[in-house]
């Protein structure tokens, strides 16, 4: 992907996570062009990676719209997740070092932190220092197609965490514990433990999702 593409990608990818992409908004080439300051080419090229990564679909007229998850598409994705991530935390226990291991640490103090402020610039942060955290966790398991199947649910997860932040600051403390558990087993090397606490987490994870989707829903 070229710069000027990446430049295109990285800045949809922000609308969609902030809201100022909602769901159902069709991305118009040329309006977001003429917005990024560049050619429609490398758009095009973003649009098509977004949709590769599920964030996008084709909307009438073959135009590209944002696209909204349902319960069931949800309910697979926090399944999908919970048995690949299972799998990459367990080769994370016998793989990673000492780097990965401040870094991870370093990550879940920052989200303790934003986890105690609670307001909304504090919790869309949280958002992104998660996204990280488990990002560091795949780069630790050294595993290219793990990554590469994992990578989109990741990016769609981040998105449904910035949606609903309004909604999930009561969750977040149970977040920050279940990450201090996941350390603690990628720090004695337990292979079995840290795929049991990533299980735990991710089904954590999904109870917490589902509360705030109907807190936004009751608004």
């Amino acid at each position: 992907m070229s710069e000027a593409s990446q430049k295109a990608y990285s800045a949809l990818l922000h609308r969609i996570q902030r809201g100022e992409l909602p769901p159902g908004a069709f991305l118009i080439e040329s309006e977001l062009a003429e917005q990024l300051g560049l050619s429609r080419t490398p758009v095009r090229e973003a649009i098509r990676r977004l949709a590769a990564e599920g964030l996008v679909r084709s909307g009438d007229r073959r135009r590209a719209v944002v696209r909204e998850f349902d319960e069931a598409q949800l309910e697979e994705l926090y399944e999908l997740r919970s048995r690949l991530e299972s799998y990459a935390a367990e080769r994370a226990a016998t793989r990673i070092d000492a780097a990965g291991l401040a870094k991870l640490t370093a990550l879940a103090g920052e989200m303790e932190a934003c986890a105690a402020r609670g307001d909304a610039t504090a919790v869309a942060r949280f958002a992104e220092l998660n996204d990280a955290f488990h990002q560091q966790i795949l780069l630790a398991a050294a595993a290219p197609h793990l990554e590469a199947a994992l990578r989109p649910m990741l990016q769609i997860q981040l998105v449904m965490l910035q949606r609903y932040r309004a909604h999930i600051g009561e969750h977040l403390e149970r977040s920050c514990w279940h990450h201090r558990e996941l350390l603690r087993a990628l720090s004695l090397r337990d292979a079995t433990l840290a795929s049991e606490q990533m299980r735990l987490h991710m089904l954590a994870a999904r109870a917490s999702s589902s509360t705030s989707a109907a807190g936004s829903t009751r608004e």
